[in-house]
């Protein structure tokens, strides 16, 4: 068995099938590629906060946030991107490549050649391999707090009230980068967990307008079902 090395492209999973996402990252690391798993993009978002991910492999029938969501959220943050799914139809092949995907893939694919599809990628965001750039190590978002405001990946600057600075500094200096709904509350004293969350709720939703208006890109909060929020860098 051939084991990655540390120079290795690491590659991401996002595939709600056990034993699909089990035997694409078996046959990736066998490739000498490291590699890691999510079964839905809500456990993506959390496990890329301890994770590193030079390119990511998706599923377009994913639980939660649909594949095609997420597919469109890291091509907007100039992550690569291969769809490996059991949907062979032309419209959705238009879609996934309309959404930014590398190259589109349909289940049962050739394994072999979705590592060459995957290699061929790399080359050419990376520049040859270990030498340039990492492509998944995308600039990071940056919390001005003397200047109250957030700098996007594309150095443009939102600026933020109080509110929102508070919230935001609760979300991206969190050592777990999940924030329950208790916790955030408790932090944000904004009362009884339920009435207060949807008040922050309310709060993001606004963030979201303002920083796309502001910085054309999305704000990376996201919510993990019936647990809080987390900020994914």
């Amino acid at each position: 068995m051939t084991h990655a090395s540390s120079a290795s492209p690491t590659i991401a999973v996002v595939e709600d099938d056990e034993d699909i996402r089990a035997n694409v990252c078996s046959f990736l690391s066998k490739s000498d590629m490291r590699a890691w798993g999510a079964d839905s993009a809500e456990d993506f978002y959390v496990r890329l906060l301890r994770e590193r991910a030079d390119l990511i492999v998706v599923d377009l029938g994913l639980p939660g946030e649909s594949g095609m969501s997420l597919v469109s959220r890291l091509t907007k943050q100039g992550i690569p991107v291969i769809v490996l799914t059991a949907r062979g139809d032309l419209e959705s092949r238009i879609a996934g490549l309309d959404a930014g995907a590398l190259q589109y893939f349909v289940k049962p694919a050739d394994l072999n050649e979705l590592v060459a599809g995957i290699r061929s990628q790399l080359r050419r965001t990376v520049g040859g391999g270990a030498s340039g750039p990492q492509a998944g190590q995308a600039v990071p978002w940056r919390l001005d707090t003397a200047g109250a405001r957030l700098v996007a990946p594309n150095q443009q600057a939102v600026s933020l009230t109080t509110r929102e600075l508070d919230l935001l500094t609760c979300l991206m200096t969190a050592e777990s980068g999940l924030v329950t709904k208790h916790d955030l509350v408790r932090a944000m004293g904004a009362g009884e967990v339920e009435d207060g969350f949807h008040r922050i709720e309310s709060q993001l939703t606004r963030l979201r307008r303002k920083t796309l208006e502001s910085t054309g890109l999305p704000l990376p909060v996201r919510a993990v079902f019936g647990k809080g929020l987390v900020f994914v860098q």
